[in-house]
C-alpha cells in the first residue's frame, strides 16, 4: 500500500478513503453525508472489501474467559484453554487474558511491543477488581444547561488530570474509580486504540494496513455530544472512564491520554462499532452479544433496511460481500442491526441509536403505504 498522505492536506482527506477498494468510491449521498458507490457492475457474491483486523475491540467481562482475546472464537460457553497471566505493578495477584490456542497467543504477542498492550489490558483487569472493593455510588445526572455543564465538567477533569500527573504513582490507586461492566467494555476498546496510536507513533511507518485504518479512524465522526443529549447520565460515566484510564495505563500510553483524545475515541465508537456475536448464522434470539470491534474502513458503508451487501466476521477479520448484482453508481449498504424484518416504525426507532432517520427505499415505500 502506498504511503498515506499528510493529515494536513485537504486533498488527503478526500483521496485516502478512495484507496479502500477497487470496487467502490466514496462520495456524497442524496440524503447527506458520504457513502460507498460502485465503480462498475458487480456480480452477486463478490467480496468487495476485507478488513484484516480491528483498530480496537473489547470482549464483555462475563465472556472474557469464553472468547479468544485475539480471534474472538467462542465455543458455546466453554472456557478458553490457553491464557497469558502476569502480575502488574508489583502486585502479588495476577490477571490473565484468555486465548483459544497457542497460535492466537503468538499472534497477539507478535503484534505487541515489549508487552505494552498485554500489561495495559491486564492492568485494567486488576484495577477493575480493586475498584469493586470501593462502595458503589448512585449515577449522577447533569442539571441545568447540558452543553454548558459538558464543557465545565471536562474542564474540571483536565485540572484533575494535571494534579494526577504530579502525584506519586503509589498514591494514584486512592483515586481509582469504581467502574461498571459497560464502562469496562469501553475501556478495553480504548486501551487497544491507544496502543495502536503508540505503535504508529513509535514505528513512524505509514505504509501498512494498520496505518491506513488508523488514518481513516481519525476521519470518522464523533457522536459524543449527541449521546449526552439522548442519555445525559453518560457524561459522568465517560468522565469515570477517562479517570480510570488515566490512573491505570502505563507511561507509554500516557502521552495519548488527553480529554480530547479519549472523548473522541468514545464518540467514534458509538456510531462505528460492529458487534461481536456468538453465532452470526443463528436466529437473532439465539445470539449472544460478546463485545464489539471497530474497523474504520468499513464505517463508510451506510445502512439500508434492504441491504445489498453483507458483513461476515471471519475470526477477528471482517469480510463484505454483495447480496445481489450491483449496478454502476449504486450505493453499497449494509444493515446496522438485527431488525430489518421488523415493522417500519420499530426499525426507525431502533436506528435512532445511530442518530439518523432511515430514508432507504424500503422504509420510504412502507411509510408511504401506511
Amino acid at each position: 500500500m502506498e504511503n498515506i498522505p499528510s493529515k494536513q492536506s485537504d486533498s488527503a482527506i478526500e483521496n485516502v478513503p478512495n484507496n479502500i477498494s477497487t470496487f467502490f468510491e466514496i462520495g456524497p449521498t442524496k440524503y447527506g453525508g458520504r457513502g460507498c458507490f460502485a465503480k462498475s457492475k458487480i456480480s452477486k457474491g463478490t467480496q468487495i472489501h476485507y478488513c484484516s483486523s480491528p483498530v480496537g475491540s473489547s470482549i464483555s467481562r462475563p465472556f472474557r474467559k469464553e472468547v479468544c482475546t485475539y480471534c474472538f472464537k467462542y465455543d458455546n460457553g466453554d472456557a478458553m484453554k490457553t491464557k497469558l497471566a502476569k502480575s502488574v505493578s508489583g502486585r502479588k495477584e495476577s490477571s490473565a487474558l484468555y486465548f483459544c490456542s497457542n497460535d492466537c497467543v503468538n499472534k497477539f504477542l507478535d503484534q505487541d511491543i515489549n508487552d505494552i498492550l498485554l500489561t495495559n489490558l491486564l492492568s485494567v483487569e486488576q484495577n477493575y477488581l480493586i475498584g469493586l472493593k470501593k462502595p458503589g455510588v448512585d449515577a449522577l445526572e447533569p442539571v441545568g444547561d447540558l452543553d454548558e455543564q459538558i464543557d465545565r465538567e471536562w474542564e474540571r477533569v483536565e485540572r484533575w488530570a494535571a494534579e494526577v500527573d504530579s502525584t506519586r504513582s503509589s498514591k494514584r490507586v486512592n483515586f481509582l474509580p469504581r467502574i461498571d461492566e459497560s464502562e469496562y467494555l469501553e475501556i478495553k476498546y480504548i486501551v487497544g486504540v491507544l496502543f495502536n496510536e503508540f505503535k504508529i507513533y513509535s514505528q513512524k511507518e505509514l505504509n501498512d494496513d494498520l496505518s491506513l485504518e488508523m488514518y481513516l479512524f481519525d476521519l470518522l465522526q464523533s457522536t459524543e455530544r449527541e449521546k449526552y443529549h439522548k442519555y445525559p447520565y453518560l457524561l459522568f460515566s465517560y468522565i469515570n472512564i477517562f479517570k480510570f484510564i488515566k490512573l491505570t495505563c502505563t507511561a507509554e500510553l500516557q502521552q495519548f491520554i488527553t480529554t480530547d483524545i479519549v472523548r473522541s475515541l468514545i464518540g467514534k465508537n458509538l456510531s462505528n462499532a460492529f458487534g461481536i456475536w456468538s453465532n452470526t448464522t443463528a436466529k437473532d434470539e439465539d445470539k449472544e452479544f460478546l463485545g464489539f470491534s471497530v474497523y474504520p474502513s468499513a464505517s463508510f458503508f451506510n445502512h439500508s433496511c434492504d441491504p445489498n451487501i453483507i458483513k461476515i466476521r471471519v475470526r477477528n477479520d471482517m469480510r463484505f460481500e454483495t447480496l445481489r448484482d450491483i449496478a454502476i453508481g449504486e450505493e453499497l449498504c449494509i444493515n446496522y442491526g438485527n431488525f430489518q424484518n421488523e415493522d417500519v416504525e420499530k426499525r426507525q426507532l431502533e436506528l435512532q441509536e445511530w442518530f439518523f432517520d432511515c430514508g432507504c427505499t424500503k422504509c420510504q415505500s412502507e411509510l408511504t403505504a401506511k
